[in-house]
């Protein structure tokens, strides 16, 4: 099976995310978005790409504990257009990490966060890479619904790019490496060596 698969016989919504079997009895043991309407099945993640989640999601705790807002990964599914649409939103994905400040919680809904995140991260891997990069789907989703923060690791270069939506748009980026201080205006008081974020790599 190629690394991503996108399945194009009808248009998908949420609701026929939900219908999908969990676990094992997916294609491949991945996991789905609907980009538009259309269903793309993504190979699970390797283990440098969930190493480099787990630091993420340390520092992003830090946030949470110290009550800027909250932190959830995947298989956590946000459906951007879901209070325009409902179960029949067809903007859905689910980043690796992603950010809610404290005052937009209510977003964090039962079934899916309905709304856009502040801070999205991706880990860039061979099934999600021309996705997750400007000019893909699932960046396009990020820019279109105004995300205001986008964060990109790629973890065979070690750095993490840094995009801020202004005017509708994202911007020039930041492209930090090991040495450089990770900090983001959602939680000011907190900052990170960004070597630290691939420190879990064996």
């Amino acid at each position: 099976m190629p690394e991503t698969m996108a399945i194009t016989k009808q248009r998908y919504t949420f609701a026929d995310l939900l219908a999908m079997p969990p676990g094992p009895e997916t294609l491949d043991e991945g996991y789905y978005a609907v980009l538009g309407g259309e269903l793309v099945v993504y190979t699970s993640p390797n283990e440098p790409h969930a190493a480099v989640v787990l630091g993420l999601i340390a520092f992003l705790n830090q946030a949470e504990e110290a009550g800027y807002g909250r932190v959830r990964t995947a298989p956590r599914t946000v459906a951007f257009d879901y209070a325009e649409r409902g179960l029949a939103a067809r903007d859905v994905t689910q980043p690796d990490v992603l950010f809610v400040r404290e005052a937009r919680r209510t977003i964090l809904g039962y079934q899916c966060v309905e709304a856009a995140p502040d801070l999205v991260v991706e880990v860039l891997s061979p099934s999600t890479r021309h996705d997750d990069l400007p000019g893909g789907r699932k960046c396009a989703i990020y820019e279109r619904y105004g995300v205001v923060y986008y964060w990109i690791v790629d973890v065979e270069a070690r750095t993490l790019t840094q995009y801020v939506w202004r005017g509708g748009r994202y911007g020039e980026p930041a492209v930090l490496r090991a040495g450089d201080t990770l900090r983001c205006p959602l939680f000011p008081s907190l900052t990170l060596d960004v070597g630290r974020i691939f420190a879990r790599i064996v």
